[in-house]
């Protein structure tokens, strides 16, 4: 069970490429389908694919929104149901976070323990090699809202980011 949502989750992840820099006003961006809203810095492109799993195959919706060196990213991804009801939820999030950086091959940097409307979730900060070149940081949040897990980060190279950028994002993610 750790390593099929593990690869899930990390899909997102490893789509992205480190990019900073302050970002132009943001707007305020709906997904009716994925039932969430979020002040985005830039207009979203949309992606889905197919990761096949033990369970079947999960269907990972990504946002990704650029500015001109930082990666503004939503993705959610829905599991069957029988699977999240034996999983304790904190357990599950524990695994989000272990696949996150070990595929990463990067070094979980800060972790807190957070909720959105009730619902559990963490708040992770994750130094990792974007490319051979350099150093990223990935400032995260994973959600579970009943069986969707959403993510929704930040990602910049190494030094550039700032906390109040990642925060402003970050905190603007909303359940509809």
């Amino acid at each position: 069970m750790k390593s099929r949502l593990s690869q899930c989750l990390l899909v997102g992840f490893l789509l992205l490429t480190a990019c900073n820099s302050t970002p132009p006003p943001s707007e305020v961006f709906i997904s009716d389908s994925g039932q969430f809203e979020i002040a985005a810095p830039a207009p979203f492109e949309e992606t889905q694919q197919s990761v096949e799993t033990p369970v079947g195959p999960v269907e990972i919706y990504t946002f990704t929104a650029e500015t001109e060196n930082t990666a503004y990213v939503v993705a959610y991804s829905d599991y069957p149901a029988e699977i999240i009801e034996q999983t304790d939820p904190q357990a599950l999030l524990d695994s989000s976070r272990d696949g996150a950086v070990n595929n990463l091959g990067g070094t979980l940097v800060s972790e807190e323990v957070i909720d959105l409307a009730g619902n559990p979730g963490r708040s992770l900060v994750i130094s990792a090699n974007a490319n051979q070149e350099q150093t990223a940081t990935i400032n995260s949040r994973i959600y579970l809202v009943e069986n969707r897990l959403y993510q929704v980060l930040v990602v910049s190279p190494e030094g550039a980011e700032t906390l109040e950028e990642s925060s402003s994002f970050l905190d603007s993610f909303d359940l509809q």
